[in-house]
């Protein structure tokens, strides 16, 4: 902490009301760094961890800062401020904060193909829930594959519901975010030609797996 930190006004009612919201916030990013760690495996990139123990990190200063303008002690999550400090060293420009505007979630859940026929079959009917006053031959007409199914399917149900389709078979997912700096805009083809290449962090992963 600078000689800025160092003038204080302890002991007051709006003092302890900041620490408690910090406090909560901090218990909120714990568990949020907790379910990221956890769901990396040997096999995951490290990258993932040191991703999720980064965002936890301003959480836990806040509270050192809160706590320190109550008290005027910070220990002993005001340590921690030295690494925030080598961060902003390392930086080109360090009175710009560690910040992004948005975030990618990619998304990929594997799927066997167990029936084909109970899979084309679902797509039409969740066409006809969509379109009540169509046809099943429309239906028919509409849905003549597999990914124009499970497109109906999604449309009408979610995709989701995926999981629990007959004729199809979860094998395993992952959800994993990104923070990310350019967006995909109003105008398709303005958007980068691979559209699953990012160049952010990754805040946070889930993986799936079914036995």
């Amino acid at each position: 902490m600078d000689d800025d930190d160092l003038e204080h006004d302890p002991w007051t009612a709006d003092g302890a009301q900041r620490i408690l919201a910090a406090a909560e916030r901090l218990i909120a990013a714990i568990k949020v760094h907790a379910e990221s760690v956890t769901s990396a495996t040997e096999d995951s990139e490290l990258p993932v961890v040191f991703a999720a123990s980064s965002a936890l990190l301003p959480a836990a200063l806040e509270y050192a800062d809160a706590q320190f303008d109550y008290t005027g002690n910070g220990f002993p999550f005001g340590v921690l401020q030295q690494f925030a400090d080598d961060d902003l060293d390392d930086a080109d420009e360090p009175d710009q904060a560690r910040a992004t505007s948005g975030v990618s979630v990619l998304r990929r859940h594997d799927y066997g193909i167990t029936d084909e026929d109970a899979v084309l079959a679902a797509g039409r009917a969740a066409y006809l829930r969509v379109s009540p006053n169509d046809t099943e031959r429309n239906a028919a007409a509409d849905v003549t594959h597999i990914g124009r199914a499970l497109y109906q399917v999604a449309h009408a149900d979610g995709w989701d519901s995926l999981d629990r389709l007959d004729g199809l078979q979860p094998t395993g997912g992952i959800i994993r975010l990104v923070d990310q700096a350019e967006l995909l805009g109003a105008e398709p083809d303005e958007w980068p030609s691979d559209l699953f290449v990012t160049h952010g962090d990754v805040v946070y992963e889930q993986t799936n797996v079914w036995g």
